[in-house]
């Protein structure tokens, strides 16, 4: 069943309006109900507002994820001139893609530091005040980046495993993020023949891999 919410205003189209700015849809996203029409009363006394309940067709989405849509989308109208934000969700992540930027650098940041800092006030937002996803992680991306950087990662984890056990000596890795260590640990799993193992370095972690010792 599709997200449903409940919303009063002077008229049918006033409460419909404002239930689909607080949910970030257009009006073609959503099936509305009329749960009560507007009256005057007499002379201004005993008036009663519009109600609506209105129900989002993509029953995929969580209320969570709507509302960090609406929330990454008003953050870049003060960043970037032209975005697009798409939306897909999984069991427990809220994935956001940003596209249509000529500002992809500004969005990325430094080693991706901009993207981690919008998943975190995103994901501050969006998880006030609603229950259906609030478990969900917020996963931004912009244009591919994270992609290609995991591909990046997982394809220099391949050629170091490969060099290790080919002259048996540990090899250290550029300092990584928490994420990117993530990417790491997965692509390591799948390398037999060598063992890693994580060390701090002037506060930034990275990891080492090493050749694996062989059991007698």
């Amino acid at each position: 069943m599709g997200i449903v919410l409940e919303k009063e205003g002077k008229t049918v189209s006033e409460a419909t309006i404002s239930a689909c700015e607080e949910l970030g849809v257009s009006r073609g996203e959503i099936d509305v109900e009329v749960l009560q029409e507007s009256s005057k009363g007499i002379f201004g006394i005993g008036g009663k507002n519009a109600k609506v309940r209105i129900t989002v067709k993509n029953d995929k989405l969580s209320e969570k994820g709507l509302k960090s849509k609406k929330a990454l989308e008003s953050i870049l109208e003060y960043l970037v001139p032209t975005y697009s934000v798409g939306i897909r969700e999984t069991m427990d992540r809220i994935k956001l893609d940003i596209k249509d930027t000529n500002d992809k650098g500004l969005l990325i940041g430094k080693q991706g530091e901009m993207i981690k800092a919008l998943e975190y006030v995103v994901g501050k937002i969006s998880g006030r005040s609603c229950e259906d996803g609030r478990e969900k992680r917020i996963h931004i991306d912009v244009d591919g980046y994270k992609r290609r950087r995991e591909d990046k990662i997982s394809r220099l984890i391949k050629d170091t495993a490969k060099k290790v056990r080919k002259i048996k000596k540990p090899i250290s890795l550029e300092p990584m993020s928490a994420s990117e260590r993530r990417t790491a640990y997965i692509a390591l799993k799948r390398e037999g023949g060598v063992g890693y193992e994580t060390k701090i370095d002037r506060n930034q972690k990275r990891i080492i891999i090493t050749p694996q010792q062989s059991r007698g």
